[in-house]
């Protein structure tokens, strides 16, 4: 298969296509130890969302809020060649997943959803970020901070993301947070990706659950206080087309982080259904 320059995926296994969309402040990278385990069965399509690509860079014109992600994604799959599609989305990607769902029905086969955006609920500190990586001088002070390991374990950081914290240090590290202060275009991306969701749209999520026909598996750390599971339950409970939710025990809000081969399991299972 041939890949636009301009769309940002690695492509493996055979079978189905499933899309696998990140959240913030990740990449396609968060997806590593579940890929593994599922292409066998399916073609795997890992997207960076636009600003979290590579090599950071953002066509100034470009819109980065849900909506415009949900269109590109839709253009991309249609650029790749793929009538069809299920979707494995986390966090922000997972919103992202379900307005696609819902404007091209007949294209989205299932989706599942992980940890991820609830209606009339913020994920903490997420608003003050917003507003934080606007001001002048914010890579220098993100990426002091960032250094410091008891930041990073902080629940400011990553403290709260994780239900074993010694998760956070080494490969993550490196991954996604020393990746982004590698240098101001990877960290000026991470920010228009952040300051372009518009977080209002969250609360008209019920409208969207409406219109998504693709049976839908919720996928949640347990131990999650970024989105609590009683609170995503409650969500899935009232979307029409929710066939399951499965909670994670010994895992919070990055379940393919800390329990991937329970996700592959429940994946596998859901999409051979």
């Amino acid at each position: 298969m041939s890949i636009p320059r301009d769309i940002d995926v690695e492509i493996r296994g055979s079978g189905p296509a499933l899309f696998l969309l990140h959240g913030w402040p990740f990449h396609r990278e968060t997806f590593r130890k579940i890929v593994p385990l599922l292409e066998d069965r399916v073609t795997c399509f890992c997207f960076n969302s636009l600003g979290m690509a590579f090599d950071g860079r953002v066509d100034r014109s470009a819109g980065l809020d849900f909506p415009h992600h949900a269109e590109r994604l839709i253009t991309w799959a249609d650029r790749l060649g793929v009538s069809e599609f299920s979707i494995l989305a986390h966090d922000t990607g997972a919103t992202i997943a379900r307005l696609v769902a819902s404007q091209a029905p007949a294209r989205v086969l299932k989706l599942i959803l992980l940890n991820t955006e609830i209606p009339d609920h913020r994920p903490p500190f997420i608003p003050m970020y917003q507003k934080l990586v606007r001001l002048p001088g914010s890579y220098s002070v993100m990426r002091a901070l960032m250094k410091s390991r008891r930041f990073r374990h902080s629940a400011m950081a990553f403290g709260n993301s994780f239900f074993d914290r010694s998760l956070i240090e080494g490969e993550f590290t490196r991954l996604f947070v020393d990746y982004w202060f590698e240098g101001s275009t990877r960290y000026a991306g991470l920010v228009r990706h952040l300051v372009g969701l518009d977080f209002s749209l969250v609360d008209e999520l019920e409208n969207v659950h409406r219109d998504i026909s693709s049976p839908v598996m919720f996928l949640w750390g347990a131990d999650d206080v970024t989105f609590p599971r009683d609170l995503g339950e409650a969500m899935a409970a009232s979307m029409p087309s929710c066939d399951s939710f499965h909670a994670i025990a010994n895992c919070a809000f990055l379940p393919q982080e800390e329990q991937p081969e329970i996700v592959a399991n429940h994946v596998r299972a859901f999409l051979a259904d």
